[in-house]
Parts: C-alpha cells; sequence; structure tokens
C-alpha cells in the first residue's frame, strides 16, 4: 500500500512539472504578437501561429538553429545574447530582420529551459520616431541659432561701429588708431572661436595626437586670446620641459576654451592660475582655477548639453567652449570636471593620459574574434543598464545585470566574472564605493572594473573609467586594453 502512495505520489509529481512545462508553452500559442520560444543557448524550439505568419516558412526551417538567423548580422547576434544572458524586459533597441523590418522585442523566461521572445513590428513607429526626432532637431537647431546669433551680434555690433569709426576719422593719433585696430581683431577672434567650436559640435574628428610642449602650447593660447585676458592675472605654473601626449590642434582649441571660461568667470585684478596636478608615466593632471568667481548652475547643469530641452539660455562662447573640450579631452582618453570650491572659488580640472594608455578612437580593435567573457553591469537606469549590455553582447560577451551595489556584491558571493562595469550613483552604496570592496575582497579584480559616470567626475587613482555618454567603440578599446587583445 505505501509503495502504491510511493508510486502515485511519483507521477503527480511528473504532471505538475509537465504541466507547469507545457502552461507557458500553451499560453504564448495564443497571443497575438509575434512569440519564439528559444533555449538555454538561444537556438529556436517552438513558436506560435503569429510567428508563423509573420515570418512564412523561413521560421518552421529555423528550428533548432539560433534566433540570430532571422535577423540581419548586426542585430540578430546581440538579441541572442540576450536571451543567453539573464536579461528580463522590454528591450530599449529594435532588431531588424534581413529585409529591413524593423521590431521591438521584450524577453520572458519560463524556467531554466525556455525563453520566450515577443516580437512588434516598429517600422512604422521606427518611422514616426524619426520624424520626430528630425523635428526636435530642427527645433534645437532654431534655439542655437538664435542663441548663436545673440552671442555674435555684439562682437560684430563693435566690429562695425570700430571701422565706421576709423573710417570716418582718417587723421585720429597712430596709438589710437592701433587701439582700435586690436579692438576689431580682438572681436574678430571671439566670432571665429565661436565658428570654430560650433564646426567641432557638428562634426568631431578623431584626434591624432602627438607628444608637444604643454607651456609652448599654453603661451600661445594666452597671446591668441590677447586682450580677452588683459583684465585677469594669468599664472602659468607649469615646468618648461613638461610634454603632454595630445593632436595639437584640437589641444590649441582646449586651452583657449577653458583659459577664456574661466576669464569669463573671474573678476578684475584677479588670479586665472594654470598649475600641474601630477605628472607620471606622460600622463598629465591639470587644474585651472580663478581665485575668485563661481560657474552658474545651468553651465555645471547643461554642460554636456547646452541645448537640450532649452529650458535654460547658455552662452554659447562658455557653455559650448565647455562642452567641446570635454569632447576632446574623452576623445583622447582623459576626463574633465568643473566645479564651484570654498571661498568663492571655482576650477576645471582635466587629465590627459599617456601616449601608451591613449584611448583615441582609431586605436579601437577589431572586436569580432575577441573571446566570450561573463559580465557584471551594475546601474540603477534600466535602459541604460539594456544599453550597456547590448553594447557588450555584441562582442560575444555575457551579461548579467544587477541594479544596486548590495545586489552586484550578493552576485559576486556566488558567481565568478572577468568583468565588473558599475555606474557611480546608485541607491545605497555608490558605485566607487563597490568598486572599492572588490578590489579588497577580489584582488585579482583590481585591474579589470570600469567606473561611469553621467556627471563630470573625478575618478580614483588608476580606476579605468568612462564617462557617459561613451560609445561602443570607446568601450571597446578599454575592454581590448584590459584584456590585452
Amino acid at each position: 500500500m505505501v509503495e502504491e502512495l510511493k508510486a502515485r505520489i511519483r507521477e503527480l509529481e511528473t504532471e505538475v512539472e509537465r504541466l507547469r512545462n507545457e502552461s507557458p508553452v500553451r499560453l504564448f500559442e495564443h497571443v497575438p504578437y509575434v512569440v519564439v520560444a528559444v533555449d538555454c543557448e538561444g537556438r529556436i524550439i517552438g513558436f506560435n501561429d503569429a510567428a508563423l505568419a509573420h515570418f512564412g516558412s523561413v521560421v518552421e526551417s529555423s528550428k533548432g538553429q539560433g534566433l540570430h538567423v532571422l535577423f540581419d548580422d548586426e542585430t540578430g547576434p546581440a538579441l541572442q545574447q540576450l536571451c543567453v544572458s539573464t536579461f528580463i524586459g522590454a528591450g530599449d533597441s529594435v532588431v531588424r530582420q534581413r529585409d529591413g523590418t524593423v521590431m521591438g522585442f521584450s524577453i520572458a523566461r519560463a524556467n531554466a529551459d525556455n525563453t520566450f521572445v515577443l516580437l512588434q513590428d516598429q517600422s512604422r513607429r521606427e518611422q514616426l520616431e524619426a520624424e520626430l526626432r528630425y523635428a526636435r532637431r530642427m527645433a534645437s537647431v532654431g534655439r542655437l541659432a538664435a542663441e548663436v546669433a545673440h552671442e555674435m551680434n555684439n562682437p560684430l555690433a563693435v566690429i562695425q561701429g570700430r571701422l565706421e569709426m576709423l573710417k570716418s576719422l582718417p587723421d585720429m593719433p597712430v596709438g589710437t588708431r592701433e587701439r582700435h585696430l586690436g579692438i576689431v581683431e580682438e572681436h574678430s577672434q571671439r566670432v571665429a572661436r565661436i565658428i570654430q567650436n560650433l564646426q567641432l559640435f557638428a562634426r568631431p574628428r578623431v584626434p591624432r595626437p602627438k607628444t608637444v610642449s604643454l607651456l609652448e602650447q599654453l603661451d600661445a593660447a594666452v597671446m591668441v586670446l590677447g586682450r580677452r585676458l588683459d583684465r585677469v592675472v594669468v599664472v602659468l605654473n607649469i615646468p618648461r620641459d613638461l610634454a603632454v601626449f595630445v593632436d595639437p590642434e584640437q589641444g590649441a582649441i582646449v586651452w583657449e576654451n577653458l583659459l577664456a571660461s574661466v576669464a569669463a568667470i573671474t573678476p578684475a585684478g584677479q588670479d586665472l592660475i594654470v598649475e600641474v596636478v601630477e605628472e607620471k608615466d606622460g600622463a598629465v593632471h591639470l587644474r585651472i582655477c580663478s581665485t575668485m568667481g563661481a560657474w552658474s548652475d545651468e553651465i555645471l547643469t547643461n554642460l554636456r548639453s547646452p541645448y537640450e530641452g532649452g529650458r535654460h539660455r547658455v552662452d554659447p562662447m562658455r557653455g559650448l567652449a565647455l562642452t567641446i573640450s570635454w569632447g576632446i579631452i574623452q576623445d583622447h582618453g582623459g576626463w574633465m570636471t568643473a566645479r564651484n570650491e570654498p571661498e568663492e572659488r571655482a576650477s576645471i580640472e582635466l587629465f590627459f593620459p599617456g601616449k601608451v594608455r591613449s584611448t583615441v578612437r582609431d586605436l579601437r580593435p577589431a572586436t569580432q574574434s575577441l573571446p566570450s567573457r561573463d559580465v557584471l553591469v551594475v546601474d540603477d537606469d534600466a535602459i541604460m543598464a539594456e544599453t550597456v549590455s547590448w553594447m557588450l553582447s555584441t562582442f560575444g560577451h555575457r551579461v548579467v545585470v544587477v541594479h544596486t551595489a548590495e545586489a552586484a556584491l550578493e552576485q559576486l558571493d556566488v558567481d565568478v566574472f572577468h568583468l565588473i562595469l558599475s555606474d557611480h550613483r546608485l541607491p545605497g552604496m555608490d558605485g566607487e564605493t563597490l568598486l572599492g570592496i572588490v578590489h579588497e575582497r577580489w584582488p585579482e579584480m583590481s585591474q579589470r572594473t570600469i567606473l561611469t559616470s553621467g556627471l563630470l567626475h573625478r575618478p580614483a587613482e588608476g580606476q579605468r573609467y568612462l564617462q557617459k555618454p561613451f560609445s561602443r567603440d570607446q568601450l571597446a578599446v578599454m575592454l581590448a586594453q584590459i584584456f590585452g587583445e
């Protein structure tokens, strides 16, 4: 009797398990959206009637093959990698079929062996979103044009007025004439600098760095700015033999932009100081500070996107100049931060890596042949986490996503990862503290962590760092540096 009961219990348990596994499959057959089921390796194991109607016989013949075969060569492998990873939820990106059809997707897990990919045709939506982006871009261009026109009208008015004065007073003293001509030249250079920044803003160029004298570049920038720096006392505490690895043309733009920006907030007669914080192995860490002055909140808030949303008016010569400088420095693999300090002081700190550590975009490796690795991504922004996961999956890496530092530590207690990529600002413990703990508890990971931040942040010494927004190519270069590939 007991044996019969045990046998019956086993039968019931088997039937319950079968029903548990079958019920999601039965359910997805009746979902009105396209649904494809894949196994733990990302191979197609089933599909519903909507998928058959959408893909036709292609989906039938693809059974047992990787999910990527239904899509193009770029987005298909990325979607399959997301299915193999632990990612769950709606995707912020899209996938494309080989005929160009654009599809949004969402990933759900039935159990360890069954993953459902729900797909929806997004072609019409993408077209509408493209039209909306174009309209917004045109609105941004209009706002930008208005701001630039406002900024350029002042020097143009000065130039016109001084030329009229020179024309109407041909017999003025030579000294007076030279003074007016100097003002015309200064304001002409100001207009040229605005246009130069706009050109860089619209069409950035990959830097071609060389080893150049930092003091010579700063002296040249001071000379170019001329009268704009006459109202402040410029102090260059820079060793004459100090070199920096930078694109000479782009470096000149950075120094002119930063000196002019700091001078603009420095009261007359106060010091504008450029000094070396640290110089080591070709890397240079600098500070440009005003002994009195402050950045406005709108400058700091909108530093990297001064015209986004149109909520504030930002002076193109200051907001855009800082934005351009920040972009150039990041393209060289460095970082920049601007902040207000105690006692009414304001500063900009910037870091240029040396030749070996430079991460300019034209040094990016061919990532298609890199071996697959396990990566832990920590970011409380689900959309950002998904975006980074997609970048990593296109390189063939497997990704686990968590949204807090505490969850990351729990994950590290049970799993082994080749790399950790963490945002700085997290709920609870911040990312920098998290990576500090990782370095202490798992010292073998000390060179395999990446900190990211959407704010201008100065990372800890030796910490690999990516300033948001960063591109897939910039991430690829850093991965190559970490893994030596």
